[in-house]
């Protein structure tokens, strides 16, 4: 069975460094990820992992090793963005007046499922002005990654 998502542990592994260095290249955008629920955890993309490792020039590891070949999706894939990041270049204003991406709780933990931290938070210091059906951005993942929503 292929990996949807790794963890900081699994990463730290991949590349011979601690969890926490791991944590540091997330928190800091170094190595792209999201954080899970209420949690916190952070889990890691194939692909964000992928372009990470070949960026850093990072040996790719035997894909049975890790159940992905991860060398692959740096070939044929692009990476998911965050809805912070497929808003930036378009003309639409999906935030309301009082509020910018850099205030949103969404960007704030670098949450890519933007949908289901709105669940939990009951829409509280999440500044999109836009239910979920109405969001290109929930449109465009859905059509994305239809098998993790």
């Amino acid at each position: 069975m292929e990996k949807r998502a790794f963890t900081t542990s699994d990463i730290g592994r991949i590349c011979h460094h601690s969890r926490e260095t791991v944590k540091r290249w997330l928190e800091t955008g170094r190595l792209k990820g999201y954080r899970v629920g209420t949690s916190g955890h952070w889990r890691i993309l194939p692909k964000d992992l992928a372009l990470f490792l070949k960026e850093n020039n990072i040996p790719f590891p035997e894909p049975a090793e890790i159940a992905v070949d991860l060398k692959a999706l740096t070939e044929t894939e692009s990476p998911i963005t965050f809805c912070w990041e497929f808003y930036r270049d378009k003309r639409n204003l999906h935030v309301r007046p009082e509020g910018t991406c850099e205030n949103c709780l969404v960007y704030r933990v670098k949450s890519i499922n933007c949908y289901t931290l709105r669940e939990e938070v009951n829409h509280k210091r999440i500044y999109c002005k836009h239910s979920c059906q109405d969001c290109a951005y929930f449109r465009f993942l859905r059509e994305k990654i239809k098998p993790a929503i």
